[in-house]
């Protein structure tokens, strides 16, 4: 009962600011002028990238989509070439909610509300999430142009766990977009790789860097190449600790042969009194589908400057199953993860202070699990075409001093109220933890 009473005490607190943000977004939304939601497919979204996936390793769709954000602009001219008869159930369901998203960021709701609390100072984040607090309430307006777009997000945080600022512009974003080439300045949430529980260089395990980006994804190729994507981002880097960083990264993405997609990734970090910091990954993800079964496999791996030849590359493994009807998915992800790189330099390489370069608020940006650790997860997820969902997620990670860390959460989404509530409960236990249980509660609401 002590986390049940926890997280109604942090709501009672929530409402102090909650008052606030109304009277603040009330006069933001009499002068905000009319609009089209979002042109980006955003990182947040786990069933709209599952969606994406079906289509895309049944052959049906050739644009990348092992990074995001992606514009919709990418997807329209292969959407637009779909026949619903012609797909198996499990196709349909995905080419529908895909066209329903769709949909909403041309001509949808512009303007988004969420609440959310947990009870725990520590929580087991699932693909999408962005708990960085103990208490959130967000306020985001889209706008839109002939070529250009933008979104302003004001989040209100309650007990931040880095423990600043309360306030923040994370999710907002001005793009401009010029025939194949995109620009923007903004604080989106990056997600580079194939895996689904993690990924080496950028999840969304920290709070995203404010950067400037460019995306060039032609839509029609050079004869002979299938779709691309190159991105390249230069951005502020705050790790938390009085330590601030440039951070420059470049991606490229495309389809190899028939269901076959691969993706090449690198950073470097950059300050004025520390070392510079180079990160490189390669990735590659397969699939096919058979019948109303939907079959991946995947794999990541990463390297730093200063690999040796008895050190290790970080690496991540997975395979995927979906299954679905016209109004249901099922879909079962198992991955295996090797943060463990060697004695003396790893991919997640220390300062001279023993504190890890790659680091944005005190998190790590890729992976969720500890350094020097080998970690087996694996989840359950199931999808409804009216927007309720069930996740199961459960990872074991060992490290290299022999301590472990066992995590587990379980999650419901349910339309109600004219929105989205989610309950979570989560589990962690290991050498730091004693089987500490939690509780998150969120809502949002889209008009």
């Amino acid at each position: 009962m002590q986390f049940v009473v926890g997280i109604q005490v942090r709501f009672m607190s929530v409402i102090s600011f909650f008052r606030n943000t109304i009277i603040v977004g009330g006069l933001s939304l009499m002068s905000a002028p009319s609009a089209i939601s979002s042109v980006w497919i955003e990182s947040t979204n786990v069933e709209l990238r599952n969606s994406l996936i079906v289509l895309a390793e049944s052959g049906l769709i050739k644009a990348p989509i092992q990074q995001f954000p992606i514009t919709w602009k990418s997807l329209l001219p292969e959407l637009d070439a779909l026949e619903l008869k012609e797909l198996t159930a499990t196709q349909q369901l995905a080419l529908r909610h895909v066209r329903h998203q769709l949909s909403q960021a041309q001509s949808g709701p512009q303007t988004r509300w969420y609440i959310g609390a947990t009870d725990s100072e520590q929580v087991v984040q699932d693909y999408g999430d962005a708990t960085y607090e103990e208490g959130k309430i967000s306020l985001s307006r889209t706008m839109h142009g002939t070529n250009w777009a933008a979104k302003v997000q004001v989040n209100y945080r309650q007990d931040p766990f880095e423990g600043e600022p309360n306030k923040t512009l994370d999710g907002s974003y001005l793009a401009y977009n010029l025939n194949d080439w995109s620009f923007s300045l903004d604080s989106l949430p990056l997600r580079w790789g194939p895996a689904e529980h993690s990924s080496l260089l950028f999840s969304n395990n920290a709070r995203p860097m404010p950067k400037i980006r460019i995306d060039y994804a032609p839509d029609y190729p050079p004869a002979g190449m299938n779709p691309f994507k190159i991105s390249l981002f230069s951005a502020y880097q705050d790790d938390g600790y009085s330590n601030y960083n440039r951070v420059n990264g470049i991606r490229f993405s495309s389809q190899l042969f028939l269901h076959l997609w691969f993706g090449v990734s690198a950073i470097e970090q950059t300050a004025d009194n520390r070392p510079d910091n180079r990160m490189l990954t390669a990735d590659a993800r397969t699939g096919f589908d058979w019948g109303a079964h939907q079959f991946s496999a995947y794999a990541e791996l990463g390297i730093d400057r200063k690999l040796e030849t008895d050190d290790k590359p970080a690496y991540t493994l997975g395979a995927q199953w979906m299954i679905g009807s016209e109004q249901h998915r099922h879909s079962i992800t198992v991955e295996y993860s090797q943060l463990d790189g060697g004695e003396e330099h790893d991919f997640y390489a220390l300062d001279d202070n023993q504190r890890q370069y790659f680091l944005n608020h005190q998190r790590n940006p890729g992976s969720p699990f500890p350094r020097k650790s080998e970690t087996l997860s694996a989840s359950y997820r199931q999808f409804s075409a009216d927007g309720s969902a069930w996740i199961a997620l459960l990872s074991r990670s060992k490290e290299k001093n022999d301590d472990t860390l066992s995590r587990a959460l379980l999650r419901r989404t349910e339309p109600a109220f004219s929105g989205l509530i989610t309950l979570s409960l989560q589990y962690l236990d290991g050498s730091s933890y004693d089987g500490e249980v939690g509780v998150q509660l969120s809502a949002e609401w889209r008009f």
